[in-house]
């Protein structure tokens, strides 16, 4: 093999404890005669060329792995420890055999050095070894090195005397981030996994003890123990020796096993900032809330499930009285609630909701209101409510916890709002179909299906109870001429309204034509239609100073058994024609039907 200057290593001090195949005694520090002035040899030509900042619990790590002219610095480092960096660097090959510059992710920890580096002069071929995403990012940086993307080369990078190998490791924490495997010497560069915030100045751990600063950093940095747990998982086929980390201690191969098992138990998330935090069942519980609010989600046709989770853990961990979400479009809003399970209903938000989703903070008091925005246009498109007891502050460790809920939550919103507003569309457009536009009541479009229905009803009963009236306005034409069109718009509404008035909700009312309107009453004797009828007529001819009095002609027929709708139909059509012949503004009642005069009616038979 060529002579690449490797020698001028510190192996023999340190580095035999480490690999040797003996079982480990530990009667002697692996800190001991570590000089952390200088580079530190943790395996056969891996070098430490970092540097501890003094005060400092987040310590940045630099590696590198010596190879002559194609050596290979992993992680350059934090601008902060550029400079000793590059002195450490120089001292085992030199900067400018400096070929690879592996940057597992985009923070400044990672890729500060990379001006200071490219100035003191790397190597002429010098890339950056990095991941698509990253790549992304530290263009920012201002560098001019060329990248090289691990994903275009199978994921591993040959050298002079071994080949790196690097394993994706996706969001924690960043979301290209990789570690890089030298297969040489069972070195694992972990990037940010296993690393600790420590103040000790030590660069190895001797301890599980250690596992405690590996605890915080992960509650703080990972994003859930799902995603650990899917990398270690990776982690662990590897034959390691040892875990250099870029923040914290070097863990040497007997506590690799021990800190594993502990890291798949961890709850982390970045929503965990304190064991003191109040709040702490709600926060610790966030990841799994977040992973069975995707499932929900998914699962679910209908986004009534996800509030009722929602609501149930408002009150459960927040100790809350209520949860409602106001979601939609300009003056068209849903409401979802307990009251009706949830599945949501138009309402009017009321003014502290309205004053956020306009673009204004949320009051202090019982309710806390978070504004909810649109998945696709970012605008604020409605409101999550957490009502309590007592006015309640939110601290910010669950504001965040929230903030990524209501997140995952708008899509699954926007989309049943969607369909709510489909569905109200549908449903008023048929409105629109059915109802005459002019007077709201029904049109004679849906005549036909309401007649089928009541007969069928009607046809069930032990005797026909069903009575219909064709009202007709007395001299409308003449109206129209002298009043205008406009005049005879408003007396038709006065009269709808006036036989509204007259009937129950239970009967219907149609516009049937022009001038003609039709009643149908259900569950009526001859005489209880008789009185409707007669009370109709008088509603009509009440006086107004904004339109002309106007009479209405009635024709009154009860339902024989088994009597088709076009039979009834013509009869009452009949007896109207007989009302209008005989002198207008009066009921007259089928002949065949056996009818009992009323007071103040001019009835004919």
């Amino acid at each position: 093999m060529p002579d690449y200057g490797y020698g001028r290593g510190l192996w023999g001090s340190v580095g035999d404890r480490l690999v040797s195949g003996a079982p480990f005694a530990m009667t002697t520090s692996l800190n001991d005669g570590v000089d952390l002035s200088e580079a530190v040899e943790i395996a056969p030509r891996v070098w430490w060329v970092g540097t501890f900042l003094e005060n400092n619990r987040f310590q940045c790590h630099v590696y590198l792995i010596e190879q002559g002219d194609q050596s290979v610095l992993i992680g350059p480092g934090s601008a902060l420890t550029a400079s000793e960096v590059i002195r450490k660097v120089d001292q085992v090959v030199g900067v400018d055999h400096v070929r690879w510059l592996v940057c597992s992710h985009a923070d400044p920890d990672i890729i500060g050095a990379l001006p200071a580096l490219e100035a003191h002069g790397l190597h002429p071929d010098a890339q950056i070894v990095t991941h698509w995403r990253d790549e992304n990012l530290i263009v920012h940086s201002g560098t001019r090195l060329p990248f090289w993307r691990i994903e275009r080369h199978q994921w591993r990078l040959a050298l002079v005397d071994r080949t790196v190998r690097f394993v994706f490791t996706p969001y924690l924490h960043f979301a290209g981030a990789f570690a890089t495997f030298d297969e040489s010497t069972g070195t694992l560069f972990s990037s940010d996994l296993f690393g600790g915030l420590d103040a000790e100045r030590a660069l190895y751990a001797e301890s599980s003890h250690y596992f405690d600063a590996i605890r915080s950093f992960h509650e703080h940095y990972m994003p859930s123990r799902e995603i650990l747990i899917h990398a270690l998982g990776l982690l662990r086929k590897l034959p390691l020796e040892r875990i250099a980390p870029q923040h914290g201690q070097i863990i040497p191969r007997h506590l690799i096993e021990p800190i594993m098992d502990q890291l798949e138990t961890l709850e982390c998330g970045i929503y965990l900032l304190s064991r003191e935090e109040p709040g702490l069942a709600f926060l610790l519980g966030a990841n799994r809330t977040i992973h069975d609010v995707v499932d929900t989600l998914v699962r679910e046709q209908h986004f009534s499930a996800v509030a009722t989770f929602l609501a149930d853990l408002a009150v459960r961990n927040l100790r809350a009285q209520y949860l409602e979400i106001w979601a939609g479009e300009g003056d068209l809003m849903l409401v979802f609630e307990r009251a009706d399970d949830f599945a949501g209903h138009p309402g009017v938000p009321p003014d502290d909701v309205r004053h956020v989703i306009d673009g204004g903070a949320a009051p202090d008091g019982t309710r806390v209101i978070w504004a909810l925005r649109s998945p696709v246009s970012e605008r604020r498109s409605g409101a999550a409510v957490i009502g309590f007891a007592t006015p309640t502050e939110i601290d910010e460790a669950t504001h965040e916890v929230i903030a990524q809920i209501t997140g995952l939550v708008e899509v699954g919103l926007e989309r049943e709002v969607m369909r709510r507003t489909a569905e109200m569309e549908r449903v008023a457009w048929h409105e629109r179909a059915v109802h005459d536009s002019l007077t709201g009541l029904y049109n004679r479009v849906s005549l036909a299906d309401v007649l089928d229905r009541v007969f069928t009803v009607d046809d069930g009963a032990t005797a026909p109870r069903l009575a219909v009236l064709m009202v007709d306005v007395d001299h409308f034409k003449e109206i129209n001429d002298t009043f205008s069109h406009a005049m005879g718009d408003r007396v038709l509404q006065h009269v709808a309204a006036a036989i509204t008035q007259s009937v129950r909700p239970s009967d219907v009312v149609f516009r049937y034509g022009g001038e003609e309107f039709l009643v149908i009453l259900n569950d009526v004797d001859v005489d209880d239609a008789a009185g409707v009828a007669e009370r109709l007529r008088q509603n009509v001819s009440v006086p107004s100073a904004q339109r002309p009095t106007v009479t209405v002609s009635v024709g009154l027929v009860l339902r024989g058994r088994g009597e088709t709708p076009d039979a009834v139909m013509a009869r009452a059509d009949a007896a109207l024609y007989r009302a209008k012949t005989a002198g207008r503004d009066r009921v007259v009642v089928d002949a065949s039907v056996e009818t009992s005069p009323c007071e103040g009616t001019a009835l004919a038979t």
